[in-house]
């Protein structure tokens, strides 16, 4: 049941978000698609800040190239990624309905692996 209660928030939130799907420039990732790019990228980023607890002062090549085997994973490319940035940086309402289903994604993942 917490399981539930924790996506019935984000879940709400993207459908908000989807609503405006339609209206979103040419290249920018609609909510789903940023939600789960963002997803991978921050366990990639977790990993990392494990590893090199947490200095993040340069980027290593193994790193690097695990954002391009996400972004391969996704089928999307970087400029698509930087220009959903610029756009989500001036929609913060939706850009928080994406934070708020990554961190619901982030907290399943992590409770399936407690088990």
């Amino acid at each position: 049941m917490k399981k539930n209660s924790l996506l019935i928030l984000p879940l709400l939130s993207l459908l908000v978000v989807a609503c405006h799907h339609d209206s979103l420039p040419e290249g920018v990732l609609d909510s789903e698609q940023m939600t789960a790019f963002l997803t991978d990228a921050y366990m990639q980023e977790g990993v990392y800040a494990v590893e090199s607890r947490y200095r993040y002062d340069s980027l290593p090549e193994h790193v690097v190239r695990g954002y391009d085997s996400i972004l391969e994973l996704h089928g999307i490319t970087r400029e698509q990624v930087e220009r959903s940035f610029d756009y989500y940086s001036q929609h913060l309402d939706a850009y928080q309905a994406i934070q708020d289903s990554v961190v619901a994604r982030l907290e399943v993942r992590q409770a399936e692996s407690n088990r």
